[in-house]
């Protein structure tokens, strides 16, 4: 959900735009999962997804069932040595192939990811991204790129995203700066359009655990402002099972202070002996 918080912010969703990035990062780590994560099962209204990972964090296997649509995905990862991922690919209901992709890496002299690009099972390019290092090594920019988008990123010495922009078709679209408390946990997102103006803000707050308990998205474009509230449950574990999102509705409306709120539910399962079921709520 709280990517999907951001999306209201940044056009894109397709990075996670809160945590060090890099080519050998885990699905696990990406997608906000600590531990020994054997299985994650996703529910929301009109979908729900099972996504299977391997003892070192890849996301190996995702099963994708939209319900109202009738219809659903089945896909598969493989990685090299290095845990890059090399290739995936997805199936229809039916078992017929819908896409397979491919990705190749290339290295600078000092060993560093520089640049991964994504093809087609018949050669058709799909994305590419790009790093840039500073003197010491630090990544400082990346740059993700498909035919028609653009995604660029800036780091501090920490590894934090600071700073993004979003393009479409070599213009700019969204910036998106993002703030940091003491103990580097983001604590602020705020994007602007590309006149400058801003048009929104994300707030984060913490329990003394360190775990992200409530996100407050504000959006100010016309005809009148809006506001979302996230809270979060999490398991024995730390992970986040149950997220619940309501829109605030504006001081003209007293009497209705919330919409119905929107629900979603992770169920997770462990390895090392530690399988165990999340909390699930009806």
């Amino acid at each position: 959900m709280f990517l999907r918080l951001v999306s209201v912010l940044l056009v894109t969703v397709s990075v996670n735009p809160w945590d060090t990035v890099g080519f050998t990062e885990t699905t696990r780590v990406r997608n906000e999962l600590i531990g020994p994560v054997r299985s994650v099962t996703i529910k929301k209204q009109g979908y729900s997804t099972v996504e299977t990972y391997d003892r070192a964090g890849h996301l190996i296997e995702a099963v994708l069932d939209l319900t109202h649509a009738n219809t659903g995905t089945h896909s598969f990862f493989q990685y090299n040595q290095d845990g890059h991922l090399q290739e995936e690919v997805a199936f229809d209901q039916r078992g017929r192939i819908i896409y397979r992709k491919h990705v190749i890496y290339a290295r600078d002299p000092e060993g560093r990811d520089t640049a991964s690009v994504t093809a087609s099972d018949d050669g058709h390019f799909q994305s590419a991204e790009f790093s840039l290092y500073d003197q010491r090594g630090h990544l400082w920019e990346q740059l993700s790129v498909s035919s028609t988008t653009g995604y660029k990123s800036l780091f501090d010495i920490q590894g934090h995203r600071i700073y993004s922009a979003y393009y479409r078709r070599g213009e700019l679209l969204n910036e998106l700066k993002h703030r940091y408390d003491v103990l580097g946990r983001l604590q602020e997102l705020v994007s602007y359009d590309a006149k400058g103006t801003l048009i929104g803000r994300v707030l984060n707050d913490y329990d003394e655990a360190g775990k992200r308990i409530r996100s407050t998205t504000h959006t100010f474009a016309l005809p009148q402002p809006r506001t979302w509230i996230t809270t979060y449950e999490y398991d024995s574990l730390g992970n986040w099972i149950k997220e619940e999102t309501t829109e605030q509705s504006s001081s003209s409306q007293p009497a209705k202070a919330f919409t119905i709120p929107i629900i979603e539910e992770r169920t997770i399962q462990y390895y090392d002996g530690t399988d165990r079921d999340a909390i699930t709520h009806p």
